[in-house]
């Protein structure tokens, strides 16, 4: 879903987003730079990777996408920096997406680079390795169990075989981050903050003497990251987390936020409050759904907002916005709001029980106030 921006502040970066090409190389402050990595044939265009300047070399945060076209661009866009991919002593990884972390491997063998990343991330590989033999199997279960239809799940798997994401080695760490670490030699102004939600390993870095937040996919100037699991792994309290981890960058004082999407941005209590009225809309409209009736996951999904509108939504983004629904509706569950009657398929309620849905509006003054 996407909201009102906060002040845009690379004029660069926001100028390339509108005009929907990809931006320039960007030296932000001495010895930051922002190198946009191309993903070919992908709406999103690119990521940002940053190349952190050391005494012996260079770190990078993320590496990008696993293709040629994005290798040579963070070629090209290190060499504009005065540095070569054999320079690279760190890679830090925000998570461990594909975007992030596909050419990980690639600049580790050209590099000796060390991979570092947070503890629960390395888990989180580990799980979606264990899973993928099965992997299509359990997500025709999870689909089928959230209410899609015979004919549904049919017209699903056409949409989505057109569709795939490359397959890469997704690296295991050399050397795991705790929240609160400050991971490069030379560098101890970057430090480590663990941002579960988006995945549960996530990793944002600020860096203390420029007053910067590197804010991988956490929080992003006008989109809201999805805050899902895969089909194979049980469910944690995945939103519930999320908003824990937006509420702690409240107390951060900073400057200036550099996202891997999109462009840089000020304001970042601004941000965060727009995204938490996101969610506080999201679950208002998903109460209102399953008062009026909805009962799977899939009826609940179909009645509430979408930036495109439901009907518009298919294949992965079909997928995604049912993770999206189911997500809301089990931080809803654990709240006291509904419950789940059944669950092969859905069969959500109100629980009786629930406190008044004034409770949800004062959610985002709440977390404000902290």
């Amino acid at each position: 879903m996407t909201a009102a921006a906060p002040s845009a502040a690379g004029r660069h970066q926001h100028e390339a987003w509108r005009e929907r090409r990809v931006p320039p190389v960007e030296r932000i402050r001495p010895g930051l730079w922002s190198l946009p990595i191309v993903i070919p044939d992908s709406p999103l265009r690119y990521v940002i990777v940053y190349a952190i300047e050391l005494p012996d070399g260079v770190a990078l945060v993320d590496s990008g996408w696993p293709h040629d076209e994005s290798w040579r661009a963070l070629e090209s866009g290190l060499e504009s920096t005065g540095f070569a991919v054999e320079d690279v002593r760190y890679v830090l990884i925000t998570h461990s997406h594909t975007d992030h972390h596909g050419l990980t491997q690639r600049i580790k063998e050209r590099s000796g680079a060390v991979v570092a990343m947070h503890a629960v991330e390395r888990e989180v590989i580990r799980e979606i390795d264990a899973g993928l033999p099965g992997a299509a199997a359990a997500g025709t279960a999870w689909l089928r169990d959230r209410g899609a239809s015979p004919g549904q799940l049919a017209t699903m798997h056409e949409q989505m075989a057109h569709g795939s994401t490359p397959d890469f080695d997704a690296v295991l760490p050399d050397v795991v981050i705790q929240d609160g670490d400050r991971p490069l030699p030379g560098r101890p102004d970057v430090v480590a903050l663990w941002t579960p939600g988006h995945t549960r390993g996530h990793l944002c870095f600020l860096l203390e003497n420029d007053r910067i937040l590197l804010s991988g996919d956490h929080v992003l100037p006008r989109i809201t990251p999805h805050v899902t699991r895969p089909a194979f792994v049980p469910l944690d309290p995945a939103l519930t987390t999320y908003l824990d981890s937006l509420r702690r960058m409240l107390e951060l004082d900073v400057d200036e936020v550099l996202p891997a999407h999109e462009y840089r941005f000020s304001d970042l209590p601004s941000r965060i409050g727009t995204m938490l009225d996101h969610h506080e809309e999201r679950f208002l409209e998903i109460l209102d759904a399953v008062r009026a009736g909805a009962r799977t996951t899939w009826e609940v999904a179909e009645r509430i907002s979408w930036s495109r509108g439901w009907e518009a939504t298919s294949g992965f983004m079909r997928q995604t916005a049912l993770a999206e629904t189911y997500t809301h509706l089990k931080h809803l569950e654990a709240e006291g709001r509904v419950r789940q009657a059944s669950s092969h398929p859905d069969a959500w309620v109100i629980d009786d029980g629930a406190r008044p849905v004034e409770h949800l509006r004062t959610m985002r003054q709440q977390l404000l106030r902290g």
